[in-house]
This record gives structure tokens, C-alpha cells and sequence, in this order.
């Protein structure tokens, strides 16, 4: 009976060819018009439902072919591959919108829903593809020159690459933003699919695709931006702060040695570093700039000098400075595009991946890079009979060559250093700023500047200065403890405490720790008490923030807590009071990872935390947790 069902549906038009009476027996007529509904509803969406899997499959095993196309270079079969997936995608697109009405059915809806998502975010990610392949074929020295690092090319295909890159904003910028749209569908895949094995799978390329696009998020802005930082068309010349961590500065550490960094077409037409104090002792002749006041006081100096010009913790405030300091003190570069600073802990990372270079009879890894630096500059350089002007020619003879290597890297070793780099920059290790505005713009939008931030809500900045300790900042552990609650007049009170633990002996480059300590609150906070303090507060307004500053020591061996108990300004608290709370909690250029301990009762019943894996509720109004501060933190937290 079947058979003959699908025979006439084969061979005519259903009204001319199908005689009911012919294939349903006589009685029970509705019964059989029941199943055959049935059996034709099941083999039409069991076919269309086959065929969308069919697809789904085809698709699949396209990947490996795409892969290997784009491995190879060979972007004509990387389009056609793409196309072809594009029509699978479309094809099972078509299958899934037949299967209505079955679609609508409680259950089958959502992950109909789920699907369709899927496709959409699919269809982008193809066109995205597409755009990148056609630009691609447009940039014939990416297809037809075989090269595994920069440093091959020669001068004029360095153009011609740096050139195609400097036009290319707009395309990157829409390929960015057609990949966000593309995980949000990827999302609403996720919420809505309420099956294990399709949230599994989307989960799993979701994440990967959210890494990838978080990467990309960050290498975007910068692809059109490269060519002129690279020295395209026109060569740059950057002001290097080498920043020495292990005497912490606001902004990263001492600056005993600067560098000078010229690139042109995306090579260093000249690199050079030097001792800050060839710079510094001529200038006593001339100086006339008086240094803060705790820099008078507690390492007795009346004169202002480029070492000393990162007292100042916004890192724009202090590059410009810096610029501006080298100018006055005579230096021969009449102009910088910019200032790149960086710690040690930076090229340790660094030296990872590029490995070991050697001075002399010296091997420096990332192992013992700072160690090995820091007693010849300090100690060494003695026995080996160097003077102590020329004690910091080591470093430049190591800059030189990690410099080689940086120019010279393969594609792979890329790779391996970026996220390296990202890190560092997130955790303001490595801090740029340009004169161009654009590229400074992109450095402001990623937060890699190491500026003040902002903030109209709670905000704290705990800064320290190193002044007469030596080395002694690896030796030093640092916890930070931040309460908020109502006190008894129905204010809200803060209070911030800075504990130091001090793990090391007196050694050469170990001493008691002595620190001018520095914390930026909101602007107009009103100061209760302060507990710690060998010296009295000062009480001064930057940045638009109110900033409490002290001076503490540290013996070896003991700990100490320098606390500040202060009271919110009325406009951050009228805001909390309407339900309305968070808190930036800025981490210090250089510092390594502070513990971040909070503990906050609000005036209002708390419905949510973020981010709620760090903090738990307490009661109805208190939220308390463990942090770590190696990048800058935010905590939000909303009114029930």
C-alpha cells in the first residue's frame, strides 16, 4: 500500500491520481487516513531533517581542507572551500525552516531557535573569512615571497607589507565587529538549546572562538596602526624607560637606565642605552627643578632629575614629563614619537621564548637575568676592575642582543611572545605612550598606558615609592584590606590598610624598607584617622582624586600595617545609597601581585555580585572576598 502511495505521489498530480478509496480499506477510513498522515509527515521531515544532517556532516569535513589551504597559502582553494561551506550552511538552513510547523512543538522550538542561531553566527564567521581571503589575494607580497620572520623581507617588500597593512583599518575594524555579532548568536545558541550534546559542542567552539576573538579584540586596532608606530613612512624615534622593579617607583621602578630607539620601514635603523647618570651629573650645573618634597626629605636631594621624573603614577603625566626632563637636560635626541617603559620582569618573560644571550663569559636566562644584572651593576663591576660610569655597559650589551633577536623573530616565536606581551601590558609591566593621537587613542581604549582611571564611584590606588631600600621590593609582600560599612552617624566610612611583609636580611642590595606611600581615594573623601605612620599626612588633591600620603619602614624580618580610615565623599555615597555600588581597585606599575582582601556592608539588600566566583554574600547587605591584584579590578554590585 505504501509503495503504491509513493508511486502515484512519483508519477502525477495528487488530485488527478489518488483515489482514497483505492488504498484505504472500506472500514476504519479515518484511522488509515491517520497513519498514512503520519507515515507521509514522518518520511517528508525524516528526509528534510536527514538532509540538514547530511550538511552538517559535509560542512564538518570540510575543516581540514580549509586548514590546509590556508597552512599552504593557497587562498583560491581557501575561498572555495569557504563558498562551499556557505552553501552547505544556506542548504541546511532550507532544510531546518521545512521541517515547519514541526518546529513549533513544545521542546522541538527552542532548539529550532538554537539552530537558527547557530547558521546566523556561522554565515557571518563565512563572510568574514571571505573579506580577509580577498584582501589577501591583494597584497601580492603575502602570496608569492616565502618568508618565516619579518627580519627576511627585503626594504622594499617591508613597504609594500607595511603599506597594504596601513590602509587595511576599515576592513579589520568591520571584520571585529562581524565577530562580536557572531559569538552573541553563538550565546543565544547556548541559553536557548536545552540539549546536552548541541550545548556541549557549542560550548566547546564557543570558547574557542571567545579566546581567539578576545585576542583579536586586542591585535585589531593595532593592524592599521603598526605601519606608522613601525616607522612607516616616516622613521620614529621612541624614549626607552628601563624601569627597575626591584626599587619600586610609582610607575614601575627606578629608572637607572634609558634607552633611545630608532625604527624605520619596520627595522631599528639605531638602538642605544645608557647609564641615567651620564645624563643626570652633567646637569647639575643647570638644574633648577625642585623635586617633591619627600624626595628632599628622604633621600636628600635638592635637584630634580630625569631618575626621579616617575614620581608622578598616571603614566601620560609622567612620559611627557620624561620627554620633556631629557630636553632640559641636554640630551642630543631633539624629538621622541613616544616612551615605551618596561621592568625586568618584562624581558625575563621575554628571554622565555628567545632564549639566552651571552656577555663575556656571562650567560643570562630568564631565570637569572635580574640576579646576574643587579650584582655586577652593584657589586660586581668592582672585581672586574670597570668604572662606575661604565658598570652599566652590561646592560646595554644585553639590550643589544635581545634587540637582534626581538627583529629577527619566526612567525612561531610570534606566536609564543603575544600573549606574553598582552600580559605584560595588562599588568602594566610594559606601558606606551605616543604623540600621535590615534595610536595613543587605541593605547586609552585597551587601558595600556598605565593611566589614573576615571571614576565617579568608589575608587582606590595604593602607590608606593622605594626611597633608600636598595633592591629590597622582591623581598617585600604586600596585602591590601578594604572595608565599607555604616558607621554610627549613617556615613559611609572606609577603611583602606597596606600590610608589608618583609622576608629578606640585610645583604648588599637588601635593607630596611623604607616607602612613601601614596593612597588616591575619592575626590572629597574627608580623612577620620590614620594607624602606622612615622610621619605626618599629607593631604592633596590629583588626578580628581584625594590622595593621603606617608612614609613607612619595614625592618627584615617584620611586618607592618599602614592604614587610613576616611569617610566617602557625598556624591559617591548619595549614589550608593540609591543602590548604585562599585569599586576600581588600580593595581601599581611594576608591583608584583598584591592580595586584595574586601569586605563591604552596603545601606541597601544585595541582589547581585560580579564578579560572584570572587565574592560571596553575607546576610542580606554584606559582600566580602580574596583577589588578586595583578591587573586592575572592578566590582560591581546591585540593589535587590
Amino acid at each position: 500500500m505504501l509503495f503504491q502511495l509513493l508511486n502515484i505521489l512519483k508519477n502525477g498530480d495528487l488530485r488527478d491520481k489518488i483515489d482514497i478509496s483505492q488504498i484505504i480499506p472500506k472500514k476504519n477510513h479515518f484511522a488509515w487516513a491517520t497513519v498514512l498522515v503520519l507515515i507521509f509527515l514522518m518520511t517528508f521531515y525524516g528526509y528534510h531533517a536527514f538532509d540538514a544532517y547530511a550538511n552538517a556532516k559535509q560542512m564538518q569535513g570540510l575543516i581540514p581542507e580549509l586548514k590546509q589551504s590556508i597552512v599552504s597559502k593557497d587562498w583560491k582553494l581557501a575561498d572555495k572551500v569557504l563558498r562551499s561551506i556557505n552553501t552547505n550552511i544556506n542548504e541546511l538552513e532550507s532544510s531546518v525552516n521545512k521541517l515547519y510547523p514541526f518546529t513549533l512543538l513544545p521542546g522541538i522550538s527552542q532548539e529550532a531557535r538554537a539552530a537558527q542561531s547557530i547558521i546566523t553566527a556561522s554565515k557571518i564567521s563565512i563572510a568574514s573569512g571571505v573579506l580577509v581571503i580577498d584582501w589577501i589575494k591583494d597584497v601580492p607580497i603575502i602570496n608569492e615571497i616565502e618568508f618565516d620572520s619579518f627580519s627576511e623581507l627585503k626594504e622594499s617588500d617591508k613597504i609594500e607589507l607595511l603599506k597594504a597593512l596601513s590602509e587595511s583599518s576599515a576592513l579589520w575594524e568591520r571584520v571585529n565587529n562581524q565577530t562580536t555579532l557572531s559569538l552573541e548568536f553563538l550565546s543565544s545558541a547556548r541559553e536557548t538549546t536545552r540539549m546536552p550534546i548541541i550545548n556541549v559542542q557549542i560550548n566547546s567552539i564557543g570558547s574557542k572562538l571567545v579566546q581567539a576573538q578576545e585576542l583579536f579584540a586586542q591585535v585589531q586596532p593595532w593592524i592599521a596602526a603598526a605601519p606608522s608606530i613601525l616607522g612607516y613612512p616616516q622613521e620614529k624615534t621612541y624614549l626607552l624607560l628601563l624601569q627597575n622593579n626591584t626599587e619600586l617607583r610609582p610607575t614601575g621602578g627606578f629608572i637607572g637606565t634609558y634607552g633611545v630607539l630608532k625604527i624605520r620601514n619596520g627595522s631599528v635603523s639605531s638602538f642605544a642605552t645608557d647609564n641615567v647618570y651620564n645624563l643626570d651629573e652633567p646637569a647639575k650645573a643647570y638644574n633648577t627643578k625642585v623635586p617633591p618634597l619627600p624626595i628632599q626629605k628622604y633621600i636628600k636631594q635638592s635637584q630634580w632629575f630625569f631618575r626621579d621624573v616617575n614620581w608622578d603614577p598616571d603614566f601620560p603625566t609622567t612620559a611627557q614629563n620624561a620627554i620633556q626632563f631629557y630636553n632640559d637636560e641636554r640630551g642630543p635626541v631633539k624629538h621622541f614619537d613616544g616612551v615605551i617603559a618596561l621592568t625586568p620582569s618584562v624581558v625575563e618573560n621575554l628571554m622565555s621564548v628567545l632564549g639566552p644571550v651571552y656577555v663575556d663569559d656571562k650567560e643570562f636566562t630568564s631565570d637569572n637575568l635580574i640576579d646576574t644584572l643587579a650584582y655586577h651593576v652593584e657589586k660586581g663591576f668592582k672585581d672586574e676592575r670597570i668604572t662606575i660610569h661604565n658598570r652599566k655597559q652590561i646592560i646595554d650589551d644585553v639590550a643589544q642582543q635581545l634587540k637582534e633577536k626581538l627583529f629577527a623573530l619566526s612567525i612561531d616565536q610570534m606566536r609564543a611572545l603575544t600573549p606574553i606581551i598582552f600580559s605584560a601590558l595588562d599588568e602594566k609591566q610594559l606601558m606606551l605612550f605616543f604623540e600621535d593621537e590615534d595610536a595613543q587613542k587605541i593605547v586609552r581604549d585597551l587601558e595600556w598606558g598605565g593611566r589614573i582611571l576615571p571614576s565617579d564611584k568608589d575608587y582606590l590606588y595604593v602607590v608606593d615609592a622605594n626611597l633608600g631600600s636598595l633592591k629590597s621590593d622582591p623581598a617585600i609582600n604586600r596585602t591590601i584590606d578594604y572595608t565599607l560599612n555604616v558607621n554610627g552617624n549613617g556615613r559611609l566610612e572606609s577603611t583602606a590598610s597596606i600590610t608589608y611583609e618583609h622576608t629578606g636580611n640585610f645583604d648588599w642590595k637588601t635593607t630596611r624598607y623604607r616607602t612613601y606611600t601614596r593612597l588616591y581615594v575619592p575626590l572629597g573623601s574627608t580623612l577620620l584617622s590614620a594607624k602606622g605612620n612615622e610621619e605626618e599626612l599629607a593631604i592633596t588633591d590629583e588626578h580628581n582624586k584625594t590622595v593621603f600620603g606617608t612614609f613607612i619602614s619595614i625592618e627584615p624580618m617584620d611586618t607592618e600595617t599602614l592604614s587610613f580610615t576616611y569617610i566617602l565623599p557625598d556624591d559617591v555615597a548619595s549614589r550608593i545609597l540609591q543602590g548604585d555600588y562599585s569599586l576600581l581597585v588600580q593595581k601599581q606599575a611594576g608591583a608584583r601581585a598584591h592580595d586584595l582582601n574586601i569586605d563591604i556592608i552596603l545601606p541597601f539588600d544585595i541582589d547581585d555580585i560580579s564578579p560572584s566566583n570572587i565574592f560571596d554574600k553575607k546576610g542580606g547587605n554584606q559582600v566580602s572576598g580574596e583577589w588578586n591584584l595583578s591587573v586592575d579590578r572592578k566590582i560591581i554590585i546591585t540593589q535587590k
